[in-house]
């Protein structure tokens, strides 16, 4: 039986720590100077100031360089900052984009090494074919394909990197000490990047990452989570050949959903692969709190000869390594962000977002709305295609006048679930340039907001559109009267009443202007209580057709008890 690959020396640890520290320090400090740079000049109101992309450029080719060399968790690091667009402008983070391509596999002397120390049994007996070239390497692990000698089954085998656990903690330790030093050297940084907080989620995914054990109990949980949706696939794990550095799973015979020739000679529908791709992490992100958080093109595939009952693409997914978690209150937030989204509501959604931690202290919440209303009017309801159609500097300029101009920061629990979210965008939009993430989300809102009835026709889902946004507007009175009550308390607003008129001609067109004015009360009142009237017509005739039509109990009672509320106005108005 082959012997262990030999531990790293103290020598070459050393050379190491040199190299990844150097790396990491002149990598941040670079980023944070060009950042603080454009900071400043903004709050002196130079907007024209633009980050030195050039330079930003150098430095990230030789970050690129250096951890296709060194491997392991620089990689890492290099896909956690390619989806970093608050840190980096557009051109920069492309320099990182395709980094996970490019790493280079170990020897086949090395896979032989692991099986057998691992599963205890020549590969002889254990599989009667072990390909010898792999079908994908990553920065932890390499997968080859084999066939079970015990069943015949055609199985993935998954198996780490030689020395990973040692260099894991050497690359952690150091990034820890990279962080010790900038901290103090520069006390502000912890305002642009939670850098304490990216080191712990750093070292918990990475670590749960290498151990194949907790991968195969995360592959358990999703064929759980999708058993019942015929659209989406988990491949089967074979227990018996499974270890902490080797993982034995079903070998899927897909296509990659970015090979488009493929799938479009297989009558593949492409844009249904992107939508069912979609519509699954939403499920993920706002059910079970529980997504696949690295869903590159390599881990999604299309099953091949295998179609659900209307004919659809079934989509299967790999590699359940880095997976994240959302907490009871994140979901919550999240779900008031997508739907602040879809509604077009700049406030519940700039609320969400300060609620989830992508808000620092000190921000211009009124300028930070008005913000995200501009940018909803001119890119919401875009394709894709259409996005990633536009001219980048016209788009980028736009994003990074917000990014910059306010304490926008990503939160630590949030770095994988941005960069799941910015991967699974780019596999959509390649996809299908005409995917609609707005048409896509709809039902999704619907859902959350209990209006999800099959049969419910058009007409009806308009009513409830209107009678969602007046209830909105119903909702947020409280809050605007007390805003008003707030302003006349601190003497924003003043009330003036007019002096008695003296006689003469001056009196008379006082008293001619106080005339008309009450004649604008009057018509003003008449025109509230049309509007009253409107209201108690539609959410009553809204509660008849959900509740009798539609059989939607609970919209519909909501919809007799608005009715109930806008005829104890009009008869208070009277």
């Amino acid at each position: 039986m082959p012997n262990k690959v030999p531990r790293v020396n103290r020598v070459s640890q050393a050379f190491r720590f040199l190299r990844v520290s150097r790396l990491l320090l002149w990598t941040l400090w670079v980023i944070y100077r060009e950042r603080q740079r454009v900071v400043r000049a903004r709050e002196r109101g130079n907007y024209d100031v633009q980050p030195n992309v050039e330079v930003l450029i150098e430095v990230l080719v030789a970050f690129r360089k250096t951890a296709i060399q060194l491997g392991v968790l620089m990689i890492k690091l290099g896909q956690f900052l390619s989806s970093r667009a608050d840190l980096l402008p557009e051109r920069a983070l492309q320099v990182l984009s395709s980094l996970q391509d490019e790493v280079p596999p170990e020897p086949f002397d090395h896979v032989v090494s692991v099986i057998e120390s691992e599963l205890g049994k020549p590969v002889e007996e254990l599989f009667t074919v072990l390909e010898r070239k792999c079908t994908a390497a990553a920065s932890l692990g390499q997968v080859h394909k084999a066939i079970l000698a015990s069943t015949g089954e055609t199985v993935a085998v998954k198996i780490q990197r030689p020395n990973i656990e040692q260099l894991v903690s050497m690359d952690i330790s150091t990034l820890k000490f990279v962080i010790w030093v900038i901290n103090r050297l520069v006390p502000d940084a912890s305002e642009f990047i939670d850098l304490m907080g990216v080191y712990r989620e750093f070292r918990r995914t990475t670590y749960e990452e290498i151990d194949f054990i907790r991968e195969a109990e995360n592959a358990k949980r999703f064929q759980e989570m999708f058993k019942d949706d015929p659209n989406i696939y988990i491949p089967r794990i074979y227990d018996q050949y499974t270890a902490k550095h080797v993982l034995v799973l079903e070998w899927i015979d897909g296509i990659k959903v970015n090979d488009y020739s493929t799938l479009e000679a297989e009558n593949i529908n492409r844009l249904e692969v992107a939508k069912r791709t979609v519509q699954a992490y939403f499920y993920q992100f706002f059910v079970e709190g529980f997504f696949h958080a690295d869903p590159h093109p390599g881990n999604i595939f299309v099953k091949k000869g295998v179609r659900t009952a209307d004919g659809g693409p079934v989509i299967a997914f790999l590699d359940f390594g880095m997976v994240g978690s959302l907490t009871k209150s994140m979901k919550k937030s999240l779900k008031d962000l997508f739907l602040g989204f879809l509604s077009r509501d700049s406030r519940n959604l700039v609320g969400a977002l300060a609620r989830l931690g992508f808000i620092g202290e000190g921000a211009n919440m009124v300028s930070i709305e008005r913000g995200m209303s501009l940018m909803m009017e001119q890119y919401y309801g875009m394709t894709l295609g259409e996005a990633r159609d536009l001219e980048i500097p016209d788009v980028a300029h736009d994003v990074e006048a917000l990014l910059y101009g306010q304490p926008f920061q990503i939160p630590a629990q949030f770095a994988f679930t941005g960069r799941a979210i910015g991967t699974l965008v780019g596999v959509a939009t390649g996809l299908s340039p005409e995917f609609n993430f707005v048409e896509v989300a709809t039902p999704y809102a619907r859902k959350f907001l209990g209006l999800d009835a099959e049969g419910v026709g058009q007409t009806v889902q308009q009513l409830l559109s209107q009678l969602l946004d007046t209830g909105r507007v119903l909702l947020t009175l409280p809050r605007s009267l007390e805003q008003v009550i707030s302003k006349f308390d601190t003497g924003q607003i003043e009330v003036k009443l007019a002096e008695n008129a003296p006689s003469g001609r001056n009196g008379h067109r006082r008293g001619r202007r106080r005339n008309n004015g009450r004649k604008n009360v009057e018509a003003a009142s008449g025109g509230g209580g049309l509007a009253w009237a409107f209201m108690f017509t539609v959410a009553l005739a809204g509660g008849i057709v959900l509740m009798t039509y539609a059989h939607l109990m609970t919209p519909g009672w909501i919809c007799f008890g608005l009715a109930g509320f806008t005829a104890l106005g009009l008869l208070f108005r009277r």
